[in-house]
């Protein structure tokens, strides 16, 4: 017995020396780890931005918008391909056509009669297609042209009225210019005569129709004619073909057939009714005495971009000198323009009877000289 206790006490004193031990280590690790983390919260102060000496010498400039950059909180449009297309609408069709059985299982909806067609209404029919045929051919007729009914009526209630496809034009021929993605495109033409009444209208309607600005800048000395056209890249090609393709600036087949679009047809029946300044007078007497130019020409002398547009509306304005052109465009900040015209001119100088400025004759002075001095430059 004596033993036995003195085994008991021995346990019961390593316990308690164990567990001491392991209370010393816990207080050891943890203050351990309380002087780490003062170091690190030190090590922090000390390197923080305040201590810099050279932070105040470093600039952080703010960051600059890009021009024509807006923040829309417009979501963008996933647009999805031809294929991807098709199979969300044969899913959309395949679970309304589920959603109808459903319902024609359920005793909700009366089953659909069979398609009859002259083709299958025999074996559709069957025994009673074979004891009155004549008669079940005329309830084949019926349901035919009762589909056919159907699909027109449809056709016509889809349909959209002259106020809605003229809504549906303009949509389509508007661009958003100040968009910094679609940009303003700018186009500059040379023309040798402007004064025929289908020009000078049908290219006044067509820039309205495409949203384009700009104008026709006419001179009389030396005769020409420069066309600005600020609008969307598709108003601005659309019009570029126009002036370079589909326009008779020769009157070459006029009142003939020709290979232009039926846009091109319409819109010569339009300028055939319009005058430049006649408000619903027909022009068939002026047409047919007016007589086209068979030396002019349209140049297409330069298209690019724009920062902006310089125009607000197209108009046309006459000009007597070059000097008095330049003037003009110069107040809308333009003057180039005209100066650009002007060299792709100078290398037909006999055409547009250009006086260059090595000629003679200086006794006119310089009005003769500002209508058009090519310089040597």
């Amino acid at each position: 017995g004596t033993k036995n206790k003195e085994g008991d006490t021995a346990t019961k004193e390593t316990a308690t020396s164990s567990t001491t031990t392991t209370k010393e280590e816990d207080e050891t690790e943890q203050e351990d780890k309380t002087q780490q983390d003062k170091l690190i919260t030190k090590c922090f102060t000390s390197a923080s931005l305040s201590h810099s000496k050279t932070h105040k010498l470093i600039q952080h400039p703010l960051p600059i918008k890009p021009p024509g950059f807006t923040e829309s909180t417009k979501q963008p449009t996933l647009h999805l391909t031809k294929k991807e297309m098709k199979r969300q609408r044969k899913r959309r069709r395949a679970e309304r056509q589920r959603d109808i059985q459903d319902k024609q299982a359920a005793g909700l909806l009366p089953p659909p009669e069979p398609r009859l067609t002259l083709s299958n209404f025999m074996k559709v029919l069957g025994d009673e297609a074979t004891l009155n045929p004549s008669q079940m051919e005329q309830k084949v007729m019926e349901q035919i042209n009762a589909r056919k009914l159907k699909h027109e009526r449809m056709n016509e209630e889809r349909k959209l009225s002259k106020e809605q496809r003229s809504e549906k034009r303009k949509r389509k021929l508007a661009e958003d210019t100040s968009n910094s993605f679609v940009g303003l495109h700018v186009a500059l033409f040379l023309v040798k005569d402007m004064s025929h009444t289908y020009h000078r209208t049908k290219v006044d309607l067509n820039a309205q129709q495409n949203g384009i600005t700009g104008g026709v800048l006419e001179c009389s000395c030396p005769k020409l004619a420069l066309v600005i056209a600020e609008g969307g890249p598709k108003a601005i090609k659309r019009y570029v073909r126009l002036m370079t393709v589909r326009m008779k600036w020769r009157g070459e087949n006029f009142h003939g057939e020709s290979d232009d679009d039926d846009d091109d047809i319409q819109e010569e029946e339009e300028v055939a009714q319009v005058l430049p300044g006649g408000e619903g007078t027909t022009s068939t007497t002026t047409t047919k005495t007016q007589k086209f130019n068979p030396n002019n020409s349209c140049e297409l002398v330069w298209a690019g971009m724009g920062t902006k547009r310089m125009f607000h509306n197209f108009s046309f304005q006459s000009c007597a000198t070059s000097e008095a052109a330049r003037k003009v465009l110069e107040a809308r900040g333009v003057a180039h323009f005209w100066d650009q015209v002007l060299v792709h001119a100078s290398g037909r100088a006999e055409e547009f009877h250009f006086k260059l400025g090595g000629d003679d004759d200086d006794d006119d002075g310089g009005e003769k000289r500002g209508m058009m001095e090519v310089s040597e430059e």
